[in-house]
C-alpha cells in the first residue's frame, strides 16, 4: 500500500505557505499595501510527447547540461527502455543501441538507474525479483553491446538469511568507478568489470540516496526514524576524504535530493525546495512547499534533478497511474501577490491540512498561511514520548500574546476550556448551511452545535473503532453491554489477557462522557458500565504485565492474532484504504464487523481564534477545508466529513492497491496472507456505518487515571462493585468540584 508508522517535547515549525522573504501580516492601521516583491521561482507543468503514451518516466538526470529521461514500457514478457533528451521546447529519442540489448523482465516496480562516466560509457543498474528474492544486476555499454559487470558478491545469497545483497543506491564517477551502498557495506566498483576495489562496513544508517557530481559521492545519513540528519560528501567515493554537510529539512512524505556538477545540492519536499552551494552549510529556501506538488497527496515524487542554469525538474507519479513532469525556474518578472498572512497552529502534522493550505493558496494567491506543528510526522512515528501538556502550555502562552494563531486545529486540546475563555469564534454561519444542504455528515459535525445555536469547532475527518471476531455476531459485539452479555460464562478467551490499563483504555472512552452529568457523577450508570467491564475482564483474564504466553512483544493481542490466538479484535478504521487490512482479517476468519458503540472519534477539529484580525478569511478557509477540493483524497488518516467525497471514496477503484505478508496460523505455522481490494458490498457497508455514526467518543485524562487506579481490585475479583464505585467517586470528588 502507498503510504505509507521526548520526555521534553521540542516544538517543530513548518512554514507550509509563505513568500521567499519579507512575509508578515499587513499593518491594519495603514492604507498602503505591502510593496510587491518581483522575482521568484515558479512551478510549471511540461507537456509530455504523444510518443510517450503507454510509457512511464522512471528517472531524471542531467547530461551535458540538458535534461535526460529514462522511460519504460511493459511489453509482453519484457520491459522496454528508452533514453530521451530535452531539445528546446520538445524531446528527442537519444537511446543508444546497447540499451535495447538488455533483457529485463516485465516488472513494473523494478528499481532502475542509468548512469554515465566522464568518457561517455553508460551503466545500467537494475534490481528486481528473481528466485523469490530481490537481486541486483549491473551492465555497461561496450559499443553497441551490453556487457554484464554484476559484482560477484551480488550473485551469492547470504549463507545465514538466504537473500541476496540489497543495493540501496548506486552512482557513477567520471573516472570510471561506481559507488554502491547496501545495508551492510559501501563499495567502490571498477566500471570495466564490476570488480570490488574497496569495501567498508556501513557505519550508522545510510539512506537510499547515492548522488554523484562526477568527482564526489554524496550519501545521506539517517536517524532511527528515517530522517536525514546530514549528507556525507566523499571525494572519489572514499570515506577517508569525507566531509559532512548538515541537513535540517524533514518533510512529511519524504525528502528528495539531487546534485549539480559543481556540487550544488538541491533538496525538495513538503517543506519546500532548498539549495546548498558547494562548500556551504546553509540551505537557501527557493520555493515554499505549498507552491509545489510536493505538498499534495494523490501524487508523489519519483525523481529529481537540476541543471547548472538553476532549472529544477521533478517527476510525479499519480494515483491514477499517470505521471507529470514539473519544472521549477526562477522568473525575474514574477510578482509575489500575498497581502494577508495567517497563522495556523496544529498539534500534529496532517496530510489533509497540508493539501488544504496549498490548494487554498493556489485559489487565493493573495493569502498565505503559515503552519506551525507541535509535533511532526517524524516526531509522531519515532520512539519519543509525546508530551501534550508541554504543547498546551506553549499554546496558552501564544494565545495570551500578540503572536496568537488565527486558526487552530484542536486535537489533544481541551476545547471546552477554550470556549469558556472565549478564545474561539462562532463558525456556525459557515457550517450550518453546509449541513442543511447535505454537504456535510451532520451526525459527525452536528455534535459541536451548542444549545444557543453557536458552534466553535468543526472536525475535518473522523475515525471509528472497527470490531470483528470469530464465532460472534455483529449484534453481540456492537456495544459494551451486548459484548459483556455474550462473554458471560464463555470458557474460550476472546480478546486475550489484558492489564487493567489496557482494559480501561479499550472501553472507557465509550462511557466517559455519560457517567458525568455536569459536576455530578452518575453512580448508577457507572455501576452498570463497571459490571459490564467486569464480565469482559473475567473472560479476558487480568494480568499485571504481558509475557509471551498472553501477549505479543509485551503488549496485548491485536488483529494480527485473530487467525491464531484470539477470537475478537478491535482496530481504528481510518479510511476506506486504511480498512483493507482489517477487512482482509475479517474475511480470513469468516467473521463480521461493525462500529463499536456506533461511536466516532473526531479528527482535525478546527476553530478560529477570537484574537485573529483575519476572521473572514479564516472562516473562508474552514469552509474550503470542508469542500470536495480538499476532502476528496483518501489520506489514510480518517474518513472525510464531506458527504459527496465519502461516497466517491467508497466507490473508488482500489484494484491497484494490495499487499502481501505472512501470518501465524492456529497450528503455529506461517502462511502467506494477501491484503486485496475488498468488494463493493463491503465498501457500501463501511459507508453505511459512517453515515449512521452519531456519538462522539470522549476522553478525559483525569477520569482515565482514576479508573485505572480504582479498578485493579474489582477487576481481579478481590473487591465488589460498590467498593469500586466508591473509589472512583472519591478519586473524582475534587476534580468535579473545580
Amino acid at each position: 500500500m502507498k503510504h505509507s508508522r521526548l520526555t521534553a517535547a521540542v516544538v517543530g515549525t513548518s512554514l507550509v505557505v509563505g513568500m521567499l522573504s519579507g512575509c508578515g501580516k499587513k499593518d491594519m492601521g495603514s492604507d498602503s499595501l505591502p510593496t510587491a516583491e518581483v522575482g521568484r521561482y515558479v512551478e510549471e507543468e511540461l507537456e509530455l510527447p504523444d510518443e510517450w503514451s503507454g510509457w512511464t518516466v522512471k528517472q531524471l538526470f542531467a547530461e551535458n547540461e540538458k535534461l535526460h529521461l529514462l522511460i519504460v514500457k511493459e511489453e509482453e514478457e519484457r520491459l522496454l527502455l528508452q533514453e530521451w533528451e530535452q531539445d528546446g521546447d520538445g524531446f528527442s529519442d537519444v537511446t543508444k543501441k546497447w540499451l535495447n540489448t538488455v533483457e529485463l523482465p516485465n516488472q513494473a516496480w523494478m528499481n532502475l538507474k542509468l548512469m554515465q562516466d566522464g568518457s561517455g560509457v553508460q551503466y545500467l543498474f537494475a534490481e528486481y525479483t528473481e528466485e523469490d528474492s530481490y537481486k541486483s544486476h549491473l551492465w555497461r555499454s561496450d559499443g553497441d553491446a551490453a556487457l554484464d559487470i554484476t559484482p560477484e558478491k551480488w550473485t551469492v545469497p547470504d549463507e545465514e538469511w538466504g537473500y541476496y545483497e540489497y543495493i540501496n543506491g548506486i552512482a557513477a564517477l567520471d573516472n570510471g568507478t561506481l559507488v554502491a551502498n547496501s545495508s551492510r557495506t559501501v563499495d567502490v566498483l571498477y566500471g570495466e568489470d564490476g570488480l570490488v576495489l574497496e569495501s567498508e562496513q556501513a557505519e550508522g544508517y545510510y539512506g537510499e540516496t547515492v548522488l554523484s557530481d562526477g568527482e564526489n559521492i554524496y550519501l545521506t545519513s539517517m536517524d532511527n526514524s528515517g530522517v536525514i540528519t546530514e549528507i556525507e560528501k566523499r571525494h572519489g567515493g572514499k570515506r577517508s576524504d569525507a566531509e559532512t554537510i548538515p541537513f535540517g529539512q524533514s518533510s512529511a512524505g519524504g525528502t528528495y535530493l539531487c546534485v549539480m556538477k559543481d556540487g550544488t545540492l538541491i533538496s525538495a519536499g513538503s517543506d519546500g525546495i532548498f539549495r546548498c552551494g558547494p562548500g556551504e552549510d546553509d540551505w537557501e529556501k527557493l520555493l515554499a512547499g505549498s507552491e509545489t506538488d510536493f505538498t499534495l497527496s494523490g501524487c508523489w515524487c519519483t525523481d529529481l534533478t537540476a541543471l547548472a542554469d538553476g532549472r529544477i525538474y521533478a517527476v510525479f507519479a499519480q494515483d491514477d497511474g499517470t505521471v507529470k513532469l514539473k519544472k521549477y525556474e526562477y522568473d525575474p518578472n514574477a510578482v509575489t501577490e500575498v497581502t494577508e498572512t495567517l497563522k495556523l497552529y496544529a498539534v500534529e502534522e496532517n496530510f489533509l491540512l497540508q493539501n488544504a493550505v496549498a490548494l487554498y493558496h493556489r485559489e487565493h494567491p493573495e493569502v498565505a498561511i503559515e503552519v506551525e506543528y507541535g509535533y511532526t510526522y517524524n516526531d509522531k512515528y519515532s520512539d519519543r514520548e509525546l508530551n501534550y501538556n508541554d504543547i498546551y502550555q506553549k499554546l496558552n502562552t501564544m494565545l495570551m500574546s500578540d503572536n496568537a494563531p488565527d486558526i487552530l486545529v484542536m486535537d489533544h486540546l481541551n476545547i471546552a476550556s477554550f470556549q469558556e475563555k472565549k478564545l474561539l469564534v462562532d463558525i456556525n454561519d459557515v457550517i450550518a448551511p453546509m449541513e442543511e444542504s447535505g454537504e456535510l455528515l451532520k451526525g459527525i459535525t452536528g455534535s459541536y452545535l451548542q444549545e444557543d445555536g453557536s458552534r466553535y469547532v468543526v472536525p475535518l475527518q473522523f475515525v471509528f473503532t472497527y470490531i470483528t471476531g470469530r464465532d460472534i455476531t455483529e449484534k453481540d459485539m456492537e456495544s459494551l453491554e451486548s459484548l459483556a452479555a455474550f462473554l458471560h460464562g464463555k470458557s474460550e478467551n476472546y480478546l486475550g489477557a489484558q492489564t487493567v490499563e489496557e482494559l480501561v483504555d479499550k472501553f472507557y472512552p465509550y462511557f466517559c462522557g455519560d457517567i458525568v452529568d455536569g459536576k455530578e457523577l452518575d453512580k448508577e450508570l457507572l455501576r452498570e458500565k463497571l459490571e459490564a467491564l467486569k464480565e469482559i475482564g473475567n473472560n479476558c483474564g487480568i494480568v499485571a504485565q504481558h509475557d509471551d504466553l498472553n501477549g505479543r512483544n509485551g503488549h496485548c493481542f491485536n488483529l494480527w492474532d485473530l487467525p491464531s490466538r484470539t477470537k475478537l479484535g478491535m482496530d481504528t478504521a481510518d479510511g476506506f484504504n486504511g480498512c483493507m487490512f482489517a477487512v482482509a482479517i475479517t474475511d480470513y476468519i469468516r467473521g463480521g464487523f461493525t462500529a463499536f458503540e456506533n461511536s466516532f472519534t473526531p479528527m482535525m477539529q478546527m476553530g478560529i481564534c477570537s484574537k485573529s484580525k483575519y476572521q473572514d478569511t479564516a472562516k473562508d478557509f474552514v469552509g474550503f477545508a470542508l469542500s470536495e477540493a480538499v476532502q476528496g483524497t483518501d489520506y489514510y488518516e480518517g474518513f472525510p466529513v464531506n458527504r459527496s467525497c465519502l461516497e466517491a471514496l467508497a466507490a473508488a477503484d482500489r484494484s491497484n492497491i494490495a499487499a502481501a505478508t505472512t501470518i501465524t496460523t492456529a497450528d503455529g505455522g506461517e502462511e502467506e496472507f494477501n491484503i486485496l481490494p475488498y468488494s463493493q458490498e463491503t465498501a457500501q457497508k463501511l459507508l453505511d456505518i459512517c453515515n449512521a455514526l452519531d456519538k462522539p467518543v470522549k476522553e478525559d485524562t483525569k477520569i482515565r487515571e482514576v479508573l485505572i487506579d480504582s479498578l485493579g481490585g474489582y477487576l481481579s475479583g478481590s473487591e465488589n462493585v460498590e467498593t469500586a464505585v466508591d473509589k472512583v467517586e472519591a478519586g473524582l470528588k475534587m476534580y468535579l468540584a473545580e
